[in-house]
């Protein structure tokens, strides 16, 4: 929930193990504790989106958490995030958007020692929309104190024997019926591509067939569609940026219209059932949905990518605890 500092202050002077999201002006106010956090000044709340440098977004780590371990990685290490995780439990990751870190994560997280084994869950840490590339996004962690811009901040939760971590992706988009689009070299950018096999100019692809870049290339990873948005296109350099990498020898489409997006994600959350420990949505369905002051379902920080595993743009991802009989039991 949406806090005022002097409440998350008190939190924090509790004891208690916090997720914090906030604008750096807000977190820099806090004292130390057992907490992570990362910048955004981007809700959604009961009454809608939110748009607040003076407000914290809190999520309280489970209270049947075995005692969390808060760890900081660079570029060089964030490697061994998975192999740091509990046997039992599960890893929120925050990382600054635009960092080393977040490059490195977003292109290789898929052939980390433990992914897809251990859940990691989180997001990535943004600023303002009129300050970007004005104002670096940062990372804070509370037990050391410590603020970054280019690091990666941890808290790995262990969970008792009878509970289990989930991660569950609520994603409209859908592969439309169009070309089948692969790329010759992985990144956040793209020249050129293959259209059905045959090489062709992805910008120049784009403007012919006049798409609407609010619609992600969407692929089958492991069978979740996984989404790729669309930054923006330097007609000069004929360059397509992206908010995630595309991976080579990967068949991507673009995702077919979505009428109406709060009314999508509305129906799809309902689908989606169980109360979440921890939830994020995207910065890009804040903005192309005008979600600022209209109630959606959702109550959590909006962020500038999503972690599940790996690096996700425009879905919702929540983290539920489950008790282990139930799973076990195959029930929902």
């Amino acid at each position: 929930m949406l806090h005022a500092i002097n409440d998350v202050c008190e939190k924090i002077a509790s004891g208690a193990h916090l997720l914090l999201a906030g604008s750096e002006q807000a977190l820099r106010q806090l004292p130390r504790g057992n907490w992570i956090g990362g910048t955004t000044p981007y809700f959604m709340a009961e009454r809608g989106g939110v748009c607040s440098e003076s407000q914290i977004f809190v999520t309280e780590v489970p209270g049947c958490a075995l005692e969390p371990q808060i760890a900081e990685y660079t570029v060089q290490n964030l490697s061994e995030l998975c192999t740091h995780a509990p046997q039992n439990g599960f890893s929120f990751l925050i990382i600054p958007a635009g960092s080393r870190s977040h490059i490195a994560y977003a292109e290789n997280a898929p052939s980390y020692e433990g992914m897809f084994v251990k859940p990691v869950v989180g997001w990535i840490a943004g600023v303002h929309t009129s300050r970007i590339g004005k104002q670096a996004p940062m990372v804070f962690s509370g037990i050391s104190f410590r603020n970054s811009t280019e690091h990666a901040v941890a808290m790995h939760v262990g969970l008792p024997q009878d509970k289990i971590a989930e991660l569950d992706i609520v994603n409209v988009f859908e592969p439309g019926s169009g070309d089948s689009i692969s790329f010759p070299a992985s990144g956040f950018s793209a020249q050129q591509c293959l259209i059905n096999g045959k090489p062709a100019s992805f910008a120049r692809y784009l403007a012919d067939i006049k798409h609407d870049c609010r619609l992600p290339l969407t692929a089958d990873y492991n069978g979740s569609v996984v989404n790729v948005s669309l930054q923006s296109i330097d007609a000069s350099s004929k360059t397509v940026k992206f908010y995630a990498p595309v991976f080579s020898g990967v068949e991507y489409r673009l995702a077919r219209p979505v009428p109406d997006y709060v009314a999508a994600f509305e129906s799809a959350l309902r689908e989606h059932r169980g109360a979440a420990a921890f939830t994020c949505g995207c910065i890009l369905n804040y903005l192309y949905a005008e979600l600022e002051g209209k109630p959606s379902g959702l109550i959590c920080p909006v962020t500038f990518g999503e972690i599940a595993h790996q690096l996700l743009n425009q879905t919702v991802v929540r983290l539920l605890i489950r008790d282990s009989t139930v799973r076990q039991a195959g029930q929902t």
